[in-house]
């Protein structure tokens, strides 16, 4: 996990390591919880060209050092708070699933904490510019696997181009000290 190995990068700062520990902790958490959901839906159809592009996303996030990889988990941790808002709506078939809605509404409120500790840790050690533009690059690529997955979001009523402009945009002031 990407926070385990963070941790041990800041193992020398009392403030940052146990952070990003717990973090770590909640991500597994979080893949426990989503995997649980998963049992009770069909089976996915594995494709190969989506697995690909989410492989090759997830090392390029790692590159250019920690700084640069922690303004990219914070901008990608924005985009999943995004994301769920979405699911969440109410009216929305997510939103109307209690347990579902349960899980995704306790992962989106630890993924904002996450933002703000990545963000934190990030702005103290990198530059501004480079931080966002690591961020922006990381969120239009998240932008372009969730494109595959277009017709999915409108089956659960969130419109797949108000998303994607969103999900591309990063906020305002997300990498700004």
């Amino acid at each position: 996990m990407a926070f385990d190995g963070l941790a041990t990068c800041h193992a020398g700062d009392d403030r940052a390591a146990p952070a990003l520990r717990a973090i770590a902790e909640e991500e597994r958490l979080h893949d426990m919880l989503i995997r649980h959901l998963e049992r009770g839906l069909p089976e996915a159809r594995q494709d190969a060209f989506q697995i690909e592009a989410a492989r090759r996303f997830h090392i390029g996030l790692v590159r250019g050092g920690t700084p640069l990889h922690l303004a990219r988990i914070a901008a990608l941790d924005a985009a999943v708070c995004t994301m769920f808002g979405r699911l969440l709506r109410t009216g929305g078939p997510i939103a109307a699933d209690p347990q579902v809605a349960s899980v995704l509404r306790r992962i989106h409120r630890d993924e904002a904490r996450h933002v703000r500790v990545a963000r934190r840790l990030a702005l103290e050690t990198g530059s501004a510019r480079a931080l966002r533009n690591a961020a922006a690059a990381a969120r239009d690529g998240l932008a372009d696997i969730l494109l595959l997955a277009r017709d999915a979001f409108a089956d659960m009523q969130v419109d797949p181009v108000s998303l994607d402009r969103d999900i591309r945009r990063l906020p305002d002031g997300l990498l700004v000290a």
